[in-house]
């Protein structure tokens, strides 16, 4: 069964159980900030439940204006390899693009040329195939996450991958308007503007915003896709 859970009680098994074991303290916000973020629904938490009652996986997105990025789908560590995380992603999807007026729906997803396989948070290159057989695609611009925690760096080597469209039509080709102002709804949601000085966040929207179209491509070229860097 999944359903949506805002309960704060619940959010709490949800982050010890799931979400801290699977992704490093770079990747995931405070367990205050999370149960919050859940309980007020400014986070969309949907849930996967055993029988009895057991968090086998979640699924978390947050909307800003026409796009929707997914923050964390994550599976228990002994429900791995068993189709949770495919439903999980299905029902996300199928909640999320099914909103009015949301043009696309996308994700952060750990190149496998930066990141190598870890035992308790995964194996980048088994996640990309995972996305692949989902009919992901790859945006062909630089993206890096926002510090999550007070004090850290921001995250590079990433993916933003496009999980769903309402336009439906497969890669590789150029975004439509309303694709790429949904993408720039999610990058103003989540990095923000480009403070001057800050090249590096001014070079992700200069890709968005040329004239020339922002690219989708197949997620089997994502290594074509170019770095953020740090400014120097």
């Amino acid at each position: 069964m999944i359903e949506a859970v805002t309960d704060a009680t619940e959010l709490g098994r949800v982050y010890d159980d799931v979400l801290e074991p699977s992704f490093p303290p770079t990747e995931l916000v405070t367990r205050d900030e999370f149960v919050a973020a859940g309980a007020a629904q400014d986070l969309d938490v949907l849930v996967a439940r055993a029988d009895d009652d057991g968090i086998q996986g979640v699924i978390v997105g947050a909307q800003h204006g026409s796009g929707v990025l997914v923050n964390w789908l994550a599976v228990g560590g002994g429900t791995r390899g068993g189709g949770v995380g495919g439903l999980l992603l299905d029902a996300g999807l199928a909640r999320w693009i099914g909103r009015d007026g949301v043009a696309v729906v996308l994700g952060e997803v750990e190149r496998p040329d930066v990141f190598s396989a870890h035992p308790q948070h995964g194996d980048p290159e088994r996640r990309l195939a995972f996305y692949a057989r989902r009919r992901a695609t790859v945006l062909d611009m630089p993206y890096y996450e926002p510090p999550l925690r007070e004090g850290m760096e921001r995250l590079r080597g990433l993916l933003l991958v496009v999980l769903a469209t309402a336009e439906q039509a497969s890669a590789p080709r150029l975004l439509t308007p309303a694709e790429t102002g949904a993408v720039r709804d999610v990058l103003l949601g989540t990095i923000g503007r480009a403070e001057p000085g800050d090249d590096e966040t001014a070079r992700i929207y200069a890709v968005v915003d040329d004239p020339a179209g922002l690219r989708l491509l197949p997620l089997s070229d994502y290594a074509s896709t170019p770095l953020s860097v740090a400014d120097r």
